[in-house]
């Protein structure tokens, strides 16, 4: 392959891609010397399809280093408000305290983490009895007993024996009630199955949650504001020698994705084509593993040209989660600067 190839794209062979490696300013005559400007010329993003929940969007011109540090940043450090405490004062069911608190603690809570401060030594060390800052705790209760309704069958379902998020009721503290009056916290999605109870079995407990992230030695998957952030390089599919008749057809049918169509060239000749749905390439690699086709088509991805993938927990939306990440990535660049000059 072309070097200048190989400088923007890494190839996809049979078992392992090759010439991943990037190549700095000034490798090949040609370059430019490296300018900010130059870089924000080229740098691109293209929002493909956004809803509440979830951001795809193309992001080319920068190297991997940076987009894979918004996608841990994204993963750790954007805060997100969750259960920390859970008192239990009366737990009979089947489910351990325990186990109950843990799942308690993966429940997304709607609350916008920018309203609180992340919490004092004081906060950390409150007991079930302790005033609480309320710039600083969530608080809420969930009290439900299971039991058989008068004069219900046995084959009938008793009330409470399936215990729900929608269950935890929010127990404002100071002002909260006015401050979130319109915008009441509450978890993400209310059918969240937490336990399950029979008759005569009962909970009661009290939960506090604070702010904090997935990062550092108290940092926990619970504050993870997104179910996942991931990106893939833009794949490129090149058909380098002609594949036509039966083979163009077999290397038609090879593909999962659809990546390949037939062109029809007339007297009854056709060909296989590169369609529009080369971006879905997945690699799996099945259209080259055949001694026959794998000196034929040729698969490479761009280096620079990211496909990002933003999947919310639903506390925050995915687009001003793209936009904390970066604002925490630009904080942390102009400390490292600040450090440096320092020296």
């Amino acid at each position: 392959a072309d070097l200048r190839f190989l400088k923007d794209y890494v190839l996809c062979h049979g078992t392992a891609p090759r010439h991943a490696a990037t190549y700095s300013k000034g490798t090949f005559p040609e370059d430019e010397e490296f300018s900010l400007g130059g870089w924000k010329e080229g740098f691109r993003i293209k929002i493909l399809d956004i809803t509440e929940d979830d951001m795809t969007f193309d992001m080319s011109g920068l190297d991997v280093s940076i987009a894979n540090a918004l996608r841990r940043l994204l993963l750790s450090e954007v805060p997100t408000v969750a259960i920390e405490k859970v008192f239990i004062t009366n737990n009979n069911g089947v489910l351990r305290d325990e186990l109950l608190a843990h799942r308690l603690g993966l429940i997304p809570i709607k609350v916008d983490p920018c309203s609180f401060n992340f919490p004092s030594a004081a906060t950390k060390a409150a007991t079930y009895e302790s005033e609480l800052d309320p710039t600083e705790v969530v608080k809420f209760r969930l009290k439900v007993k299971c039991m058989r309704e008068a004069g219900a069958g046995r084959d009938q379902e008793p009330v409470n024996s399936k215990i729900f998020s929608k269950q935890l009721e929010w127990v404002p503290i100071g002002e909260q009630e006015e401050r979130f009056a319109n915008d009441r916290p509450e978890p993400v999605h209310s059918d969240i199955l937490i336990t399950r109870l029979r008759p005569g079995q009962e909970i009661d407990l009290t939960m506090h949650c604070h702010k904090g992230n997935n990062c550092g030695e108290r940092g926990h998957a619970k504050w993870s504001p997104v179910a996942t952030a991931w990106y893939r390089l833009l794949p490129r599919i090149d058909i380098v020698e002609d594949v036509e008749g039966e083979d163009a057809e077999a290397l038609v049918q090879k593909c999962p994705m659809g990546c390949f169509d037939m062109e029809d060239l007339g007297n009854d000749r056709r060909r296989a084509v590169v369609s529009d749905k080369f971006r879905d390439c997945t690699l799996c690699r099945e259209c080259i593993r055949e001694p026959r086709f794998s000196q034929k088509v040729r698969l490479a991805r761009k280096k620079d040209h990211f496909i990002y993938k933003i999947e919310s927990t639903g506390i925050i939306r995915p687009a001003h989660l793209f936009k904390q990440a970066v604002q925490t990535l630009h904080a942390k660049a102009s400390l490292l600067l600040q450090e440096v000059e320092d020296l």
